[in-house]
């Protein structure tokens, strides 16, 4: 007979944890701790180095900052819904080197190949984007904030696959994803290591 072992939600599985008296670690608790590593000390004849992987994997905080009409930036997580006109930049930590780029997905559900930005991440340093602004006139934008994966060639297909999967079976064993929503900011883990990626949705009413 075929075992099998059920997938719980992080706050479902948070519930039971406490209940039972255990202490459950969330995603923000991860990537804080994980930001917060010390540099490996080392010395003046070796090269500096910093964690680029462990046990719990990929690991980043993304903020969006939205930005005021007196140019204040807010920071919002990637849940918020924002709206027509809305000028932002994202802002993005993660727990190893990689690249990051901004793909977009229009109201008729296309996805452009050609990023709308890409930067450097550090471990440890900010990385914000340059200020964006979707327009439109019906339907929801997407922007999809991608820590690109170490092992993969061509980023634009893997976001593909990903936005496949998770849109066919939102429980999919290929992918493990805990995700962590707090007024300011999302941050998210995959043990697994492959890469990330976190959605900001801009809607757009027509009049």
């Amino acid at each position: 007979m075929k075992k099998w072992t059920p997938i719980l939600s992080g706050a479902v599985a948070s519930a039971l944890f406490a209940s039972a008296g255990f202490a459950q670690e969330t995603a923000k608790d991860i990537v804080l701790a994980r930001l917060a590593a010390p540099v490996v000390a080392v010395t003046a004849a070796q090269t500096v180095t910093r964690p680029t992987q462990n046990a719990v994997g990929d690991a980043m905080a993304v903020s969006v900052l939205l930005e005021s009409v007196n140019g204040t930036l807010t920071p919002k997580s990637t849940k918020t819904l924002f709206q027509t006109g809305d000028r932002f930049r994202v802002k993005i930590l993660a727990t190893r080197h990689a690249r990051v780029s901004l793909y977009n997905t229009n109201p008729l559900g296309v996805t452009n190949p050609k990023p709308l930005w890409q930067g450097t991440l550090r471990v440890g340093e900010e990385t914000v984007s340059p200020r964006l602004q979707l327009t439109g006139t019906s339907g929801v934008d997407q922007l999809h904030v991608v820590l690109e994966p170490v092992r993969e060639a061509n980023a634009f297909v893997w976001l593909g696959n990903w936005l496949r999967t998770t849109k066919d079976d939102a429980s999919s064993k290929d992918i493990r994803l805990d995700v962590q929503n707090t007024p300011t900011a999302t941050y998210l883990v995959n043990p697994q290591g492959q890469g990330l990626i976190t959605t900001v949705r801009i809607a757009h009413t027509a009049y």
